[in-house]
């Protein structure tokens, strides 16, 4: 039974690291965007992505909820943003283990780069073309996640 949440949440970690299309390289002008930046592209968000939403409260907590249109499982975890990083550890609702995924941001004029850098499944990343350039379009002000994480069964 614990390997169905196990593979739930990879599938969910995978949607909140590969949501958005992918670029060929990072620019040699990109610059790495601020901590506060970085914050702020998550901070009181929802995070819509293939398979799940997640919320990123101010506070450094994660909701999340997984399955569309049927939602088969919840989580929770905290998010917090070093430099130009930002790191998620979830745990799926049943699942002992914590699972981690933090992506770096850049920018290069107005086009913003999203690279995976920790994988939940400790693969590595694609320092040549994993680059997402279009990460921000994912997410909306609010909490668009508690209420079907309440009615879920989230813990």
């Amino acid at each position: 039974m614990r390997a169905f949440p196990v593979f739930l949440l990879g599938a969910v970690l995978t949607s909140f690291a590969c949501g958005s299309a992918w670029a060929d390289k990072l620019p040699k002008d990109a610059v790495e965007l601020t901590a506060d930046e970085v914050k702020a592209i998550y901070s009181g968000k929802t995070g819509f992505y293939i398979v799940s939403n997640i919320y990123y409260a101010p506070d450094g907590t994660t909701k999340g909820i997984f399955g569309k249109p049927k939602i088969t499982t919840t989580f929770r975890g905290t998010w917090s943003v070093s430099g130009n990083e930002i790191c998620a550890k979830n745990k799926a609702k049943g699942d002992p283990k914590i699972y981690t995924d933090c992506n770096k941001f850049w920018r290069s004029g107005k086009k913003v780069y999203d690279l995976w850098t920790v994988h939940y499944d400790g693969s590595k990343p694609d320092l040549k073309g994993g680059y997402a350039t279009d990460t921000l379009k994912l997410f909306k002000n609010g909490d668009s996640v508690s209420k079907k994480y309440a009615a879920s069964g989230g813990e």
